[in-house]
């Protein structure tokens, strides 16, 4: 029971956050992109920014301990040697990313946003955009016992 939970918990955490993103890409960014203006980017995040960071708190504690569950003790994670131990190790690498991307945008990108930096802050969105793609194909992979 624990397990399904945590699973439709970590799920509905990825839904949440990925599917912001692909807002925030598809919809938010060529709006901004086309007048130039950052408002719309800033406007989005205000509203998004709780969301997207509650999704992401739950999608990080329900991951680890999934993964707990897959390899107690953690057991063979980094190892590469079953399409498990890969997958899993993976996301982790995917975590990391994120977490550099959203380090860079606070420390970088957020204090100085303005409308002449624009085209860096849409490189910015449509990486973390493809890490959180990412993240939902290799889960995808983990529920399909691999590729």
């Amino acid at each position: 029971m624990l397990f399904s939970v945590l699973v439709i918990l970590h799920i509905l955490a990825a839904t949440v956050w990925t599917g912001g993103q692909l807002l925030l890409n598809l919809r938010v960014l060529p709006d901004a992109l086309k007048e130039k203006s950052v408002a719309q980017v800033r406007s989005f995040e205000k509203m998004f920014e709780p969301l997207r960071v509650t999704s992401l708190a739950i999608q990080v504690i329900s991951g680890l301990w999934l993964t707990w569950i897959y390899l107690p003790g953690g057991r063979g994670l980094f190892s590469f040697q079953t399409p498990i131990t890969s997958l899993l190790t993976t996301k982790l690498i995917l975590l990391a990313i994120a977490f550099a991307l959203a380090l860079h945008a606070q420390i970088r990108l957020i204090p100085n946003l303005n409308d002449d930096n624009l085209i860096e802050l849409s490189w910015h969105i449509r990486s973390i955009t493809t890490v959180s793609i990412a993240f939902v194909i290799v889960g995808a992979g983990i529920r399909l016992g691999g590729f």
